[in-house]
């Protein structure tokens, strides 16, 4: 079901329950209206019947002129005025009023719901030559009635006017707003797509114009993201074709250099007259440097030593690594003990975020002191995190001119769920935190 049709549905609905409220709100007003007028009738005409004979004189009674002062009383509307003489038959007085009997006549069904009971009441006239003759008033409601129905009406068609204005109103806002929905809908398609550089339109709605802002900055966002992926992704490429020719020219240049010389010396040891120990001390020699150019490229593929030996002794041997590589650069490194319980994934995108800090350092920072800290933290009844921060008193630099390193730093740790800050403004600040994701059994 639409949104258009369920405002609608709950419009009417509500229409009619104001409707039936109204009518039966009315019907009982117009009640209490008949009641009350019909009362009020009765008691006004016996006021001045009772006033009328009071103020006549006594012989006036015996002639026939307070009988037309009683037929004018029948002029007012809902009485009708009889008078009956003991053992005679009541006379009733005609009026020459013209009354139509289907005009403006009231359904029966309102008639039923407002109709009252007949009042009559009865006054007792004791006339001069001691007879005694009764008048009798009888509220007709009908007139009341009549009039109640015409003001209902006119009640009800106005209530519906008002509903139907409102109704239009109400449909012109929310058309409005289903205008806005469906642009922001189309708007969302097109990120769905991927076409971030759309833009959705401004809203006359405050509320939908703030969605639409909201949504135009997240497309640029995306588009920055996917720029910057895509850029990430290059540089990857890049990096991984540098490190094979690297890994190339090194087993050139150094397995191949020194397994010729080996083979050369093998084969000179078969001749006489040869120094046999020289020999196999040079042999030595270059297997000793065989194996420190093949732990060199071991360490930057991957850490063997790192599942062996465990994160703290994997992150010491780099540590140890740079001191000797920069004698200049003084590192100071804090390792908590409780992060050997980290699983490898974890583990393993600590090792290369603080290496690439590392690197970072002593390529652009030009810095004498770097500090290292990894920590296990826990707040309150959260679950531990791991917590990293490196920082040094180099140059600094701008935060906002962030190289492939930072990024790939900042993809490390999201990727993990975690959280990236880098600072360049006094030397630089690397804050970060990772899920604390504890060994398996197995590992």
């Amino acid at each position: 079901m639409s949104l258009r049709t369920l405002i609608n549905l709950r419009i009417v609905f509500s229409v009619i329950f104001i409707l039936l409220l109204g009518g039966a709100t009315a019907v009982w007003q117009a009640r209490q209206s008949v009641a009350k007028e019909v009362q009020s009738t009765i008691t006004l005409a016996l006021q001045m019947i009772e006033f009328g004979f009071a103020q006549a004189p006594a012989e006036s009674k015996n002639n026939s002129e307070w009988l037309s002062q009683i037929s004018a009383l029948q002029q007012a509307r809902h009485l009708q005025i009889s008078i009956a003489q003991e053992g005679e038959k009541p006379v009733k007085f005609v009026t020459k009023r013209v009354v139509k009997e289907d005009e403006n006549r009231p359904p029966e069904w309102f008639i039923e719901a407002v109709m009252t009971e007949y009042l009559t009441e009865r006054y007792d006239v004791k006339m001069a030559d001691g007879s005694k003759k009764t008048i009798l008033i009888t509220a007709n409601p009908m007139d009341e009635i009549t009039e109640a129905w015409g003001e209902s009406k006119a009640f009800f068609w106005s209530v519906v006017v008002m509903l139907w204005v409102i109704f239009l109103a109400i449909n012109l806002v929310f058309s409005s707003m289903l205008r806005a929905v469906q642009g922001i809908l189309m708007g969302l398609h097109q990120v769905e797509l991927g076409k971030y550089d759309s833009v959705i339109a401004p809203s006359k709605i405050s509320e939908f114009d703030a969605i639409a802002v909201e949504i135009n900055d997240m497309a640029r966002a995306l588009q920055k993201a996917q720029e910057n992926n895509q850029a990430l992704a290059r540089h990857t490429m890049n990096i991984q074709e540098t490190e094979r020719k690297t890994m190339s020219r090194e087993l050139h240049d150094e397995m191949g250099q020194s397994l010729t010389a080996i083979k050369a010396m093998a084969v000179a040891s078969k001749q006489g007259n040869v120094d046999a120990p020289s020999i196999a001390d040079s042999i030595i020699e270059i297997c000793d440097h065989l194996a420190k150019v093949v732990r060199s490229m071991m360490r930057t593929l991957h850490p063997l030593s790192l599942a062996e030996l465990g994160l703290g002794a994997t992150m010491t041997d780099l540590v140890n690594e740079w001191r000797r590589r920069q004698p200049s650069l003084d590192i100071d490194f804090h390792y908590d003990d409780k992060l050997e319980m980290l699983d490898n994934e974890v583990a393993i995108n600590v090792y290369r975020v603080v290496q690439e800090c590392l690197t970072n350092v002593v390529r652009h920072a030009n810095a004498t002191e770097v500090t290292i800290e990894v920590y296990s933290v826990a707040e309150g009844s959260n679950e531990p995190r791991v917590s990293l921060m490196v920082s040094d008193n180099g140059v600094g630099g701008k935060v906002g001119a962030q190289g492939f390193g930072v990024l790939g730093m900042r993809e490390r740790v999201e990727n993990l769920g975690g959280k990236f800050s880098f600072e360049s403004a006094k030397g630089m600040t690397v804050n970060a935190w990772m899920p604390f994701i504890r060994k398996k059994g197995n590992e």
